[in-house]
């Protein structure tokens, strides 16, 4: 009996495989997609309003971000929540989102969960933040550069207009 032969034919070409990518680590970093982020200074210096209280928003970080636009929007949220001198008049400010960030609160002696909109974009974080300020009214609260290197335009009234930068761009709302 003649063994069979273990080999396979020498005819069949191997395919060239050195163009396909075989992880995300061979991916040209072109073309991967870029995340944006956003990076909010909270002005510890800014008027606080009635509801929120000054000594709680010097223990704040000095900014929130870098992140996802929808993270630094649920810590923005609730540094405000945290920072008030009663938490259910920040949270009654806000509405019922869904499927984004959650933020909570304590009172009545319960804790409250709220889901945050959806965040599809940086300049929405700014306006929610922005209107948020003016409900709160400490309009100055927070800020796109680090306080006290503003290069952003301000209203007749002294109000920082919020921006966001994008690839090193100041893009003005």
């Amino acid at each position: 009996m003649t063994p069979l032969a273990i080999s396979p034919p020498s005819s069949t070409p191997e395919p060239d495989m050195s163009s396909i990518p075989q992880d995300a680590a061979t991916v040209p970093h072109s073309a991967t997609p870029q995340v944006l982020t956003v990076c909010i200074y909270i002005n510890k210096q800014a008027n606080t309003g009635p509801n929120l209280d000054r000594k709680k928003i010097r223990l704040l970080p000095e900014h929130f971000g870098p992140d996802r636009p929808s993270v630094v929007l649920q810590q923005a949220v609730q540094g405000c929540i945290d920072s008030a001198f009663q938490q259910k008049n920040v949270f009654t400010l806000l509405t019922q989102g869904y499927g984004g960030e959650k933020i909570s609160a304590t009172f009545d002696g319960k804790q409250h969960l709220l889901s945050l909109p959806v965040v599809n974009s940086i300049d929405y974080v700014l306006r929610f933040l922005k209107k948020l300020c003016r409900s709160l009214h400490c309009e100055n609260l927070f800020s796109d550069t680090p306080i006290g290197q503003h290069s952003g335009a301000a209203y007749s009234d002294g109000t920082l207009l919020l921006g966001y930068v994008i690839n090193t761009q100041m893009v003005l709302l």
